[in-house]
């Protein structure tokens, strides 16, 4: 403790604070003493007054901050062990009044306490609270004569107060007859009856009373005044169950009473409570039985049963069962948490059974590593409605074209529900289905696969890849790849939790499949560190091995299991490694480990992992939702979630019945997630793909709050950067009158494009040089392409753009100039009967020593020089595009006679920037030299453009 502490502490004890005194005169002297003794402590010069002089004139309550505001060491300052021992030795004194607590567990632990138990006896007014539970009875005199039974036991002690206590009362109220003492129903506070709403009807017999509910919500009752209506005026299991805040659970835990939740006032309801059945009966506005409510005397339970209708009109019902304890009275109603949440479990699997068109194999998962096979056929009428049901409106999805019709990204999610539902049935997943909400949702479409169509069969190979706890409840994490003809078209992932729901941590696993990690390793002794790493094993093949600075590809597979929620037990990674661009592995992961918190591997990628090919606009990008299209990011809930549940095969109870949605303790029936999926990638589609559904190749939505029928909904969208050639979008929909409701990430692509060069002509001086300076994928052009020039002509490309000299001098001299006039000679052309070789600058000769261009206007403009320079720029704009994630994959390249070479640049693989140098110089000097030129370069001819 610090000084003010103990002063504040010491204070808290000593003074009656309701009495505004000390316990004990002499208890002042004692703060006061230890408050010189922290100012000796805290203070740096001679005192001529103590402070405990000035505590005289201050409020007992704020002496700890006197104290502190003199001294502020004193509030931080932990006290110093002399200090300690002194202060010890202040409460053991003799001569003083013993203060009022006990300070230190020793040696005198005995004689402290009973100074203590003395203390407390003489003024009860000073105990804590007057809290009559700390004070100790004395074993003195008075107490002494009742003790007449050598080593009794503290049960017979404590048995001969409780029923002396109760023969006291029988003879004090009842003249000592028990017989004369009244039966109750359990010990509480009388019913106090209450009057009829005018808003609701009510009749009564002997047998029976019937209560009806306005239709209007503003009509009904308050909670608690129907719920006395309801328990009526007399205690009961009703009363009993109707009143208590709690319930209580296995262990002695308690939970909020949600059965008061389940009977609130619903319009249009009629309740019926029968006396001599001990039932109640819910109905709605049809007569159709919704809840009801039985009592059995003779093993005291009552069972609550709602009746929960699917979307295909099957009546499934969901009981539970609580016990009547009336003889506690503070809880008297108990239930089975664990019997309860099986019976919900059962009710979802029931839905689920009869809501399917094939109710089979519900059961048959067990094997969290296994493989799930599914297949589901799109039809074109369930395309339609499905459509219908999300306000899809895009004409693409209502009629086919060329006899096709494109089925939306949702029917990967609606061939993939039945899988869901059988793990979330299975023993793997265990209790807590009512419970649960989503977390995230993405689909990717692999590259180059096409759109969904009606008739398409979708076969699906589904994974459970996670089950852990978190602070709210157990997540479920599964992946399904999607199949249509044999031919893969892309991933599911999604999330679930289920709320204050969890599974024992050695049923705890999580896998993180096709991990990827591009990383560079910067020097050779980081290239060591890695070679040195016993799960890092090179290939047999004579694989080549890493190098510094060269990029490399790593695809894991990592499975964890865990010994608690924050400890692994065990860890096992395995996977590829290649470097990047190529297929051909050139060494393997293997690493399995025990106990551990962190993966050792992955932590090590991670300290040289290269940032990826995603380029974020600086300003944080542009809003697409606009003035003229504002009224497209609009969206109303449908009144009900029948439709969507139905469309989507989601029919879990809680969306579609609100009795179900109480139980789960939703504020209402919540609207699927996947409809506000759904209906905001409709947006995305029509904003942000210009209404082309095939432009949508990944979207991603992470849930943030739960949305109800009827909100009202909008969506903002941006446009914040690109990814290989990929519009990265990033948005959220939000409820008009609220906040958030769910993020959005898409990529999108780009409306095919065509990349069009143009021909010679274009040049002009200092081109391509202001993003030479910006971006270094294009200076990295630039610069090989100038040293190649250098190196194999002597010409120094990036000075004839720079500064259009009118000459340039290329020497022959040295070894480098010798193999430079080589590569001079080397360049030829035949004759104009084809029967010969001929230089193409016959002044360059063995004997040669210096060659010079010259241009009046300049060498940019000569042929030769232009061509070599309008290819390295066209390649260098590529470079930076393709760097900045600007340039699709599949893009078109053409080019108008120069032109078609640098639309050939453009296209990877194709030519080396080198290569195309070489080409482009030669086909400048071939026709540089097609027409007589004179001694500046000129000729008799132009160019018209």
């Amino acid at each position: 403790m610090t000084y003010t502490e103990v002063i504040d502490r010491a204070v808290e004890l000593m003074y009656v604070k309701h009495q505004q005194r000390w316990a004990h005169p002499s208890y002042f002297k004692f703060v006061a003493k230890f408050a010189d003794r922290a100012e000796r402590r805290m203070c740096t010069h001679l005192l001529r007054k103590t402070i405990s002089a000035e505590l005289l004139d201050v409020d007992p309550l704020d002496m700890a901050a006197f104290v502190a505001k003199q001294y502020p060491e004193a509030a931080t300052q932990l006290l110093a062990s002399e200090d300690v021992q002194f202060f010890i030795s202040m409460c053991k004194q003799r001569g003083q009044k013993p203060p009022p607590f006990v300070p230190v567990f020793d040696n005198d632990f005995g004689v402290l306490l009973l100074k203590n138990v003395t203390i407390q006896s003489e003024n009860l007014d000073a105990v804590i609270g007057q809290d009559p539970q700390r004070v100790c009875i004395q074993h003195g005199p008075v107490a002494a004569q009742y003790s007449t039974t050598v080593n009794e036991p503290v049960k017979d002690i404590l048995d001969g107060i409780y029923h002396s206590h109760i023969d006291m009362l029988v003879e004090r109220l009842y003249n000592g007859n028990k017989d004369s003492i009244p039966t109750v129903e359990y010990i509480g506070t009388n019913p106090v009856a209450v009057a009829v709403p005018s808003s609701v009807g009510a009749s009564e017999s002997d047998t029976e009373r019937v209560y009806q509910l306005p239709a209007k919500e503003e009509q009904l009752p308050e909670l608690d005044l129907w719920l006395q209506l309801l328990a009526g005026s007399r205690k009961s299991w009703l009363h009993a169950l109707l009143s208590t805040p709690v319930i209580v659970q296995e262990d002695n835990r308690y939970a909020k009473n949600y059965v008061r939740r389940l009977l609130r006032p619903r319009p249009e309801r009629t309740v019926t409570i029968q006396l001599e059945d001990n039932t109640l009966l819910i109905t709605d506005a049809a007569g159709v039985q919704e809840l009801t409510l039985k009592y059995n005397s003779a093993s005291r339970s009552i069972h609550l049963t709602i009746y929960h209708i699917t979307p295909t009109g099957v009546v499934v019902p969901f009981s539970l069962e609580y016990s009547y304890c009336p003889e506690q009275p503070v809880t008297p109603i108990h239930e089975s948490k664990q019997r309860n949440d099986e019976s919900a479990r059962q009710l979802c699997v029931d839905t689920w059974v009869a809501s399917s068109d094939h109710p089979v194999g519900f059961d048959n998962i067990s094997d969290a590593a296994g493989a799930i096979t599914s297949e589901f056929t799109i039809t074109e009428d369930h395309v339609r409605a499905f459509c219908k049901s999300i306000d899809n409106q895009s004409w693409q999805y209502a009629f086919a074209k060329d006899g096709i019709l494109l089925a939306p990204m949702e029917f990967t999610h609606v061939s993939f529900m039945r899988t869901l539902l059988r793990i979330l049935d299975s023993t793997i997943f265990g209790v807590g289905q009512v419970n649960i909400l989503h977390l995230y949702n993405e689909f990717k479409f692999e590259d180059g696969a096409p759109m969904l169509r009606a008739n398409d069969q979708l076969s699906s190979i589904s994974f459970v890849d996670g089950l852990v706890n978190l602070g709210p409840g157990k997540k479920l994490t599964v992946r399904s790849d999607v199949f249509v003809r044999g031919q893969k078209v892309g991933t599911l992932d999604s999330a679930f939790l289920s709320h204050s729901h969890y599974i024992q941590p050695s049923q705890a696993f999580k896998r993180d499949r096709q991990q990827r990690f591009k990383i560079i390793l910067p020097s050779a002794a980081d290239v060591t560190v890695l070679e040195a790493k016993e799960w890092f094993i090179y290939q047999d093949n004579g694989a080549e091995r890493l190098k510094p600075n060269i990029p490399y590809e790593f695809c894991l597979d990592s499975e964890y299991r865990f010994e608690n929620d924050d400890t692994y037990s065990s860890i096992a990674t395995s996977g590829a490694v290649t470097t990047s661009g190529q297929s051909q592995p050139i060494a393997q992961v293997d690493f399995q480990w025990g106990v551990a918190i962190k993966n050792p591997v992955i932590e090590f990628l991670l300290r040289y992992q290269v940032a990826s090919n995603n380029h974020m606009f600086a300003n944080g990008g542009y809003s697409l939702v606009t003035a003229a299209n504002s009224q497209l990011a609009q969206a109303t809930v449908p009144d009900t979630n029948w439709d969507y549940g139905r469309e989507s095969l989601d029919c879990n109870p809680f969306h579609l019945n609100p009795y179900v949605a109480d139980y789960a303790e939703l504020p209402g029936t919540i609207t699927h997630g996947l409809w506000t999926n759904a209906s905001t990638r409709a947006i995305v589609e029509a904003i942000a793909a210009d209404g082309q559904p095939e432009r949508i190749r990944a979207y991603r939505t992470e849930f943030i709050d739960k949305v109800f029928p009827k909100d009202q909904l909008t969506t903002e969208l941006y446009h914040i950067g690109m990814r290989n050639g990929r519009m990265l979008i990033k948005g959220q929909t939000s409820k008009v009158d609220s906040g958030p409701v769910m993020d959005i990430t898409a990529e999108i692509d780009q409306p095919r494009t065509a990349y069009v060069f143009t021909g010679q002509g274009s040049q002009e001086v200092g081109m391509g040089m202001e993003l030479y300076e910006q971006s270094s994928a294009a200076r990295a052009i630039w610069d090989r392409a100038n040293t190649h020039m250098l190196n194999t002509y002597d010409i120094d490309l990036l000075d004839i753009v720079r500064n259009n000299p009118t000459e340039a001098t290329v020497y022959f001299t040295g070894r480098a100039g010798e193999a430079i006039r080589r590569n001079y000679m080397a360049l030829t052309k035949r004759d104009e009967d084809k029967s010969s070789l001929l230089p193409i600058i016959p002044e360059i000769t063995a004997q040669s020593m210096s060659y010079t261009f010259r241009s009046s206007n300049g060498l940019l403009h000569a042929t030769q020089f232009t061509q070599i320079a309008l290819v390295a720029l066209a390649a260098a704009i590529v470079a930076d595009m393709r760097a900045n994630g600007l340039v699709q994959k599949d893009f078109a390249a053409a080019g108008h006679s120069l032109g078609e070479y640098c639309a050939l640049s453009a296209l990877e693989g194709v030519f080396a920037i080198e290569g195309l140098l070489d080409i482009t110089f030669y086909r400048g000097l071939i026709m540089q030299s097609a027409v007589p030129r004179d001694d500046q370069g000129g000729s008799g001819f132009g160019m018209a453009a």
